[in-house]
C-alpha cells in the first residue's frame, strides 16, 4: 500500500491458461517473480465459482498453495465477483519491511498491525458465511472485527477505509432487505464512535456467494491526519432520506454510514480514499438505463472529491492529484464495452480492474472506487 511505502498491483493470468486452477497458479507464480525488495502482505482474489461448496474448496486449496510459495503469513480475501476479462484477478498489496514492522494478529490469516515508531496501521478482513440471514452474518462479522481490534489495541473510531461485500446484496431474507440489514447492524456497531470525525470511506457492493466480508484499514498515532471529504453535488449517504433506502417492508431502516471520500496523510505521503461512487446527484439516481451517462456522472462525482477547491481546504500546499488505481464494478456484462470506453476516455491507461457485481440500488449500472495520490 502507498502509505506503507509499498504498492498495490493487479495480476492477471498468462494467456492460454484454460482452467481456473491453471489461471490461479499462473497469477501466483507471477507474484513470485516480481516480489523483490518489498513484501506482499495481502492478496485479494476476484473470482467466481459455480457453488458455495466449490467456493469453500477454492479457499482451502489456494490458501494452502500460498503457504507453500510464500514463507510469511499473508492475509487473503476471496471475493466472489467474476472479472470481465479472465477467470481471476489477484490484487496484491506490498509494504516496505525496512520502514514498517509487521506484527500478525492472531494466526496472521486475517489481520496484521504495521508499526513505525508510535504510528500503527491495522489492516485485515473478517468473513461470516453461516448461510443464515445477512443480519446474522453481519453481526458475526462485526463481532470478529471487534475481537481483532480489541486484541490489537484499536477502536472502531480508528477505521478510515472499509469494504463491505454482501452476498445477494439486493435480495431479501423474508421481508428484510439484505443491504438494509447490513446497514442496520453497522449503524448499531458504529453507534457514536465517529461523532466529530466523520465516518470511514467505504464501498458496499454485492458478491455471488460468501456471506459477508468486511475489509478494513484503521490507523492510530499522532503522525496521521485523516479528514472526511464531501461532494457538494451529493447528499452524504448517512444523511439520506428514507425514500431512497431500499426495502419498504423493513421495520428498521438506518442510513449507510460512510463518507464519499477520506483524506489521509502521513509524513510526505498524502492521498484520498475514494469510496464506492455511483451516478447519484443529491440522493437520486441519474441516467436510469443509460450506462454511458451513469459512468460519466460517476466520474464527475469522483473528480469533485479531489477538485482544486477541495484540495485547498485540505492543505496549504500546492497539491497535484494523480489518480492511482480504480476498481470498476459493472452490473451487467452487456454494458462492459461502453463503460470501459467512457472510463478510458477520462483516465486512459490507469491501472484498473473491471468486475461483475451487483450494486446497492436496482437502477445503478456501475460503481467506481479508487485512490488519488497527492504530490
Amino acid at each position: 500500500m502507498y502509505f506503507l511505502n509499498g504498492d498495490r498491483i493487479y495480476i492477471k493470468p498468462e494467456h492460454g491458461c484454460g482452467t481456473l486452477e491453471e489461471q490461479i497458479e499462473s497469477c501466483l507464480l507471477k507474484l513470485l517473480e516480481i516480489n523483490s525488495g518489498k513484501q506482499i502482505f495481502k492478496l485479494n482474489y476476484f473470482v467466481d465459482t459455480t457453488s458455495q461448496s466449490d467456493y469453500l474448496e477454492l479457499q482451502e486449496k489456494v490458501t494452502k498453495r500460498v503457504s507453500e510459495l510464500f514463507p510469511d503469513k499473508i492475509i487473503q480475501t476471496f471475493i466472489a465477483q467474476p472479472p470481465l476479462t479472465c477467470k481471476i484477478v489477484v490484487e496484491a498489496f506490498y509494504y516496505d519491511p525496512s520502514v514498517w514492522e509487521k506484527k500478525p494478529v492472531g494466526n496472521g490469516d486475517c489481520a496484521a498491525v504495521f508499526k513505525n515508531g508510535e504510528e500503527q496501521i491495522l489492516i485485515g478482513n473478517v468473513q461470516s458465511k453461516s448461510g443464515a440471514s445477512c443480519k446474522t452474518d453481519s453481526e458475526l462479522a462485526f463481532a470478529d472485527l471487534n475481537s481483532i481490534f480489541s486484541e490489537s489495541g484499536f477502536e472502531i473510531r480508528h477505521i478510515i477505509r472499509q469494504w463491505n461485500y454482501l452476498e445477494n446484496i439486493l435480495g431479501f431474507d423474508g421481508e428484510e432487505q439484505r443491504y438494509q440489514e447490513f446497514n442496520n447492524v453497522r449503524s448499531e456497531v458504529y453507534s457514536t464512535s465517529f461523532n466529530g470525525t466523520g465516518y470511514p470511506a467505504a464501498t458496499g457492493i454485492g458478491m455471488n456467494r460468501g456471506g459477508v466480508i468486511i475489509e478494513f484499514v484503521a490507523v492510530k498515532g499522532r503522525g496521521f491526519v485523516s479528514e472526511a471529504v464531501d461532494n457538494p453535488e451529493q447528499i452524504s449517504a448517512h444523511n439520506y432520506s428514507e425514500k431512497v433506502l431500499i426495502g419498504d417492508e423493513c421495520i428498521l431502516k438506518t442510513t449507510p454510514k460512510f463518507e464519499r471520500a477520506r483524506y489521509f496523510a502521513y509524513k510526505d505521503m498524502k492521498q484520498i480514499f475514494i469510496s464506492g461512487t455511483a451516478s447519484i446527484r443529491g440522493e437520486n439516481t441519474i441516467g436510469v438505463d443509460d450506462p454511458a451517462l451513469q459512468t460519466e456522472v460517476t466520474i464527475e462525482n469522483i473528480k469533485n472529491l479531489y477538485s482544486e477547491e477541495v484540495l485547498k481546504k485540505l492543505s496549504d500546499e500546492n497539491l497535484k492529484p494523480k489518480y492511482g488505481h480504480a476498481r470498476v464494478y459493472v452490473k451487467n456484462r452487456k454494458d462492459f464495452s461502453v463503460i470501459r470506453k467512457t472510463f478510458k476516455a477520462h483516465f486512459a491507461n490507469l491501472p484498473v480492474v473491471y468486475i461483475i457485481a451487483d450494486i446497492c440500488r436496482k437502477d445503478l449500472l456501475v460503481e467506481i472506487e479508487g485512490k488519488v495520490v497527492l504530490e
